[in-house]
């Protein structure tokens, strides 16, 4: 990939980060501040309110593929997952970058956090394929696991946030403006 594809990915998944970001804040009551990016994992952000303790934030989409997304467009005139497909790559996304988080991110920040990123579909849509799963993700290295509904960013304005781990922020976490209109 050429060095400008790859400022572009990167400075995509920046602009996807601060959504995050905003949505965790308000989940959680604590802020992540960005202060590097990078590869394994993705940045490296700090908590401000544990006297700057990093921890990094890996992103990765939840997505059925470029061919199926068409497909779906031209057939429904959306894009959404199945819930139980969506439930499957989450599974499959979380193996994945457990790995990573092993092998690679460990060298650079021991504290980790993974952010799914839902975008062909949204959590109202899937999150029943994670209702009684919460003992299910427990067996990993990340201090953090979250799904991130990004399909009301364009019309809202931020994210919707499910928390699969650890047990404490368990479930969907609503956007405070979840009732009012689109585009304002």
């Amino acid at each position: 990939m050429s060095s400008s594809n790859e400022t572009a990915k990167k400075e995509a998944e920046r602009e996807a980060l601060y959504p995050f970001l905003d949505a965790y804040a308000l989940a959680t009551g604590q802020r992540l501040e960005l202060v590097e990016d990078g590869e394994n994992p993705d940045f490296i952000c700090v908590r401000p309110i544990s006297e700057g303790t990093p921890v990094g934030v890996e992103l990765a989409r939840i997505t059925h593929g470029p061919i199926k997304a068409h497909w779906d467009r031209i057939l429904d005139g959306k894009v959404e997952l199945e819930a139980f497909d969506a439930q499957a790559l989450v599974f499959e996304l979380i193996g994945r970058k457990e790995e990573a988080r092993a092998t690679r991110y460990v060298q650079r920040v021991k504290d980790c956090m993974l952010v799914l990123q839902l975008e062909d579909g949204s959590l109202h849509h899937v999150r029943h394929a994670l209702d009684g799963l919460e003992s299910d993700f427990k067996d990993h290295g990340f201090s953090e696991i979250w799904i991130a509904d990004y399909s009301g960013l364009d019309a809202y304005g931020n994210v919707e946030l499910y928390g699969l781990y650890p047990a404490k922020y368990w479930g969907f976490h609503e956007r405070p403006n979840h009732d009012s209109k689109p585009y304002g």
